[in-house]
């Protein structure tokens, strides 16, 4: 029996609160750890074992049994057997069986530890109630839960929710079957499941909607319908509120300020604003004014049987801070610890309770109803409430943290704090508190008060930043007041084209750097110092690292004779990097060289030759500036200041371009004999794209193979240049249907990919032409069952033949046609010219019917283009091309390229990966 087709109680119930974790427990994957799975199980064990310790009056009824003991002999056939519903399998292939004519009947049941029963519960049983059916042909009128402390007993009606099932077992089904999981959507559900890491990681990565918590399912399809499918692209809808303009004679009407108040609202897309720049956004001016003695309050409860039993304080007593907990054992301890918490508030003196959220006043009002009745205490505890500040509130529409919510942990984590309980969430806490209950385990008790204690601490936290921005002090945080984003109008940056000779002197009369330099700093002294001292920084003095002392020569190299003396001394200073793991750092070599002169032959010599070449940088510092070039897209003007500022480097533009002048020449040699390999090769892959020169067009040539890429640049887009370079090329060369490619003689393969994508392109542009739609439907036709093939096969010969006798049958059918639009003619006719090379691959083996490989690589050079931004001239791109070439080569062959360039290879083979790996331990 397929197990992808069984679906498992666990499935079921994860189904109903995320479609995603019931994939995900389907196909057999493991949640990263199983602490909440533990948890649950543990309460589900220590529950069901205390119900049927607990004797059932008037009733004489088995032992519930798993699902997979129905099969065996029970010695009384006429007794209802339970069958416990957690156990239950359905099979979505299984037929249901007929009845075999037995007596007996069995009743599904389900233990829920819970006071509170909802839907789930119900629909949990008729799942059992239907596998049951599949199993026996029988299916069960009534099943039962048994819930709560009490162990009460209630009868589910298994007609009132057969339909719902069935649908939910068929949704389950369906994503089962599917080759892709489900769309992935966070929910409240996440705080309690063992596979939030991994979805939360993948909506992280994804930069997923989901991930902002107050946005609903109806908000998203709306941002999606327009196109918005990830919060930085929510980001940029984000428009400044127009503020409404009051007159000067309404101002202090109360009408007026009701109409000035902006009303509180959550603005989803301000939230992306304030993530994408990690930034806190400040609407308007919020105010937090904490008077008295702030009492930080936070409370535990039972959601299901309305009873609390943790209550934490926070505050502080002459200049401590002051942390009280009060714990109930159950349901009679309530009374208790909120008499020791309300002596422990009257003690304070004039305490004013703060929260996050609006639970904790809604305690104070229950505790009130229940438990308090003298006058005195009445009046302390109204004072408490309509005293107590919610941090919620104040923050609600107002202040955007870059978080994904407004939740305490979210921004207590933003602002620093930790919770001990690494799953530290009210959702979670009830799941402690439950299994503490019935199983008495210390441990529990402690990690929940201490997380009462941590909810706390960071209200206190999140109350004291709140305080500094309300009060115009950011105390270390990036805040923004979301005013200064109004646009009042257009502005435009760039190049000042005058349409006047004489406005160019004043426009160049009006820059920063020419006022401050010229103008302002004539007779003010501070900037003439600043000045000076902007000078003296330009070229640093770099400390020594290590010299490396002469030797002493005991006899002339020429004549062999000791009579030698010193005639001088000869220091320069060296400039490298070292390089360990996790680290870099400058490294600064003084070399002292001692010149001689023998007095036989009159010869002169120095004492030691390094042969350090002219230029005061080695191959590590000529690695790293080159690996931030290519690799890493940093463009040229920007490297000497990351230098400088990380390395003390004097580095010029100048400089670095004389580098990338002497690395690329050092590598011509490694740029030809790619070249060499790839025109004598079996198979090239060929692509061409623009760029810009000093401002002009100009095109570079991209050849591929592989495991070789080579660059290639020219002044037009002609076929001079690339017939030259090929003209004696014998492979199967890949590319598109630009016509410079025709004049090659070699065996060609044109994109199948790009034929396609034209034809698609003509279906929406004329979708009610049924001549075109004939032609691409009978193309896909012939084309699908090679791709299927090719899944199967390979790239093999052999295999793809067979495919040519569709080919004749397709060219047959197609031209004997007369179409009368267009559009259908001209496809006819493209379809016509190229058909020797559509289907080459099908002759040859290893050869794709793609061109994938070069344009990847266009791509890889479309991101340096956007670097180079049109300011290099001839020589600078031809350089950058040899280096990109040698780079795209390393990454295609899996060979590191800073630790290729650091080893001194000038080869790139097989052997050359192995060489840069040993170079990277060392």
């Amino acid at each position: 029996m397929d197990a992808g087709n069984l679906i498992t109680a666990a499935v079921f119930s994860a189904f109903i609160n995320c479609p995603t974790k019931a994939y995900l427990l389907a196909i057999g994957e493991h949640a990263p750890e199983a602490y909440f799975a533990d948890i649950q199980a543990r309460i589900a064990f220590l529950y069901k074992a205390a119900a049927k310790r607990r004797p059932r009056v008037g009733t004489e009824v088995a032992e519930p049994i798993n699902f997979g003991e129905l099969w065996r002999s029970h010695n009384d056939l006429t007794v209802t057997h339970e069958v416990d519903c957690e156990t239950a399998v359905y099979n979505v292939t299984l037929p249901q069986r007929k009845p075999r004519g037995r007596q007996g009947s069995f009743t599904p049941v389900l233990f829920s530890p819970w006071d509170k029963l909802d839907l789930s519960d119900k629909l949990l049983v008729c799942f059992g109630a239907l596998s049951l059916l599949q199993a026996t042909g029988i299916l069960a009128g009534t099943g039962t839960l048994t819930y709560g402390d009490g162990y009460r007993r209630r009868t589910v009606k298994i007609a009132d929710h057969v339909a719902q099932t069935r649908e939910i077992i068929k949704a389950i089904g369906a994503i089962c079957r599917s080759r892709e999981p489900p769309p992935l959507i966070l929910n409240n559900h996440c705080a309690v499941c063992d596979f939030q890491p991994r979805c939360r990681g993948l909506a992280v990565e994804r930069d997923d909607l989901s991930l902002i918590n107050a946005m609903t399912s109806k908000e998203r399809a709306k941002c999606n319908a327009k196109g918005i499918f990830a919060i930085t692209q929510l980001s940029y809808g984000y428009r400044p509120r127009r503020r409404k303009r009051i007159r000067t004679d309404a101002e202090s009407s109360a009408e007026s300020e009701k109409r000035a108040a902006a009303s509180d609202r959550n603005d989803h897309s301000l939230r992306a604003l304030a993530i994408k720049k990690n930034q806190i956004h400040v609407v308007g001016a919020p105010s937090l004014r904490l008077a008295a003695v702030p009492t930080f309050l936070d409370v535990e409860g039972m959601p299901d049987k309305h009873f609390y039993y943790l209550m934490g304080l926070r505050f502080e007593s002459d200049g401590k801070h002051v942390e009280r907990s009060f714990w109930a054992d159950g349901l009679q301890g309530e009374r208790v610890i909120w008499d020791d918490c309300l002596r422990a508030l009257k003690a304070i003196g004039n305490p004013q309770i703060v929260t996050y959220g609006a639970y904790e006043t809604r305690f104070l009002r229950q505790m009130k109803e229940r438990y308090v009745s003298a006058a005195a205490d009445l009046e302390f505890v109204d004072r408490l409430i309509g005293h107590s500040v919610n941090l919620v509130g104040r923050i609600y529409g107002k202040i955007y943290f870059p978080t994904f919510s407004n939740s305490l942990k979210e921004i207590g984590r933003y602002l620093g704090f930790e919770w001990r309980w690494g799953q530290a969430s009210g959702a979670a806490a009830p799941l402690l508190r439950r299994a503490w209950e019935l199983g008495a385990d210390d441990g529990f008790k402690r990690e929940l008060i201490a997380y009462n204690m941590d909810d706390c601490r960071a209200t206190a936290i999140v109350a004291d930043a709140l305080a500094h921005i309300c009060d115009g002090g950011t105390s270390g945080l990036n805040t923004v007041d979301v005013s200064s984003l109004d646009v009042g109008f257009q502005q435009h940056w760039g190049r000042f084209v005058a349409a006047l000779p004489e406005f160019t002197k004043i426009n160049n009369a009006a820059y920063w750097n020419y006022q401050r330099d010229k103008i302002y700093i004539r007779g003010n002294r501070s900037l003439q110092r600043a000045t000076k001292r902007k000078l003296a920084k330009r070229r640093p003095t770099l400390p020594v690292n290590t010299t490396v002392s002469p030797s002493r020569p005991r006899n002339c190299p020429a004549c062999n004779s000791t009579r030698v003396s010193m005639n001088g001394r000869y220091r320069r200073i060296f400039l490298d990097m070292r390089f360990s793991r996790g680290c870099v750092r400058r490294w600064v070599v003084r070399y002292v060289v001692d010149h001689y002169k023998c007095s036989e032959c009159n010869s002169s010599f120095a004492s030691d030759n390094h042969d350090l070449g002219k230029s005061p940088y080695s191959v590590n510092v000529l690695a790293y500036v080159i690996y931030n070039l290519i690799e890493l897209h940093i463009p040229q003007y920007k490297l000497p200041g990351i230098m400088q500022k990380m390395f003390g480097f004097p580095l010029g533009q100048t400089t670095i371009n004389r580098m990338a002048q002497r690395m690329a020449e050092r590598y011509r040699e490694t740029y030809d004999e790619i070249m060499q390999r790839l025109t004598h090769g079996r198979l090239i892959h060929a692509d061409e794209t623009h760029v810009s020169v000093k401002g002009k067009d100009s095109y570079v040539w991209v050849l591929t193979s592989m495991e070789d890429v080579v660059y290639i640049w020219s002044k037009t887009r002609d076929n001079v240049i690339i017939t030259e370079i090929l003209k004696d090329f014998q492979g199967v060369l890949i590319s598109d249907f630009y016509s410079a490619y025709d004049s090659i003689a070699c065996p060609q393969q044109k994109c199948l990919i790009h034929l396609m994508r034209d034809l698609n392109g003509h279906l929406y542009k004329e979708p009610f032409n049924q001549e075109i739609k004939q032609i691409v439907q009978e193309f896909a036709t012939l084309l699908k069952p090679m791709i299927d093939t090719i899944d199967r096969f390979g790239l093999k010969a052999r295999f793809l033949k067979k495919h040519k006798m569709a080919i004749t049958r397709f060219y047959d059918a197609l031209l004997c046609r007369k179409y009368n639009t267009e559009l259908a003619e001209k496809v006819q006719t493209r379809l016509k010219r190229n058909r020797e090379k559509l289907f080459t691959f099908l002759d040859y083996d290893k050869v794709p019917w793609n061109n994938n490989n070069a344009e990847h690589a266009v791509k890889s050079f479309a991101a340096l283009r956007k670097v180079i931004g049109g300011s290099s001239n001839e020589r600078g791109i031809r350089d950058y091309l040899v280096l990109l070439s040698i780079y795209q080569t390393c990454t295609y062959r899996g060979i590191d390229f800073f630790e290729y360039l650091r080893s001194g290879v000038r080869r790139i083979d097989n052997s050359v990966g192995k060489r840069a790996s040993n170079l990277r331990t060392r």
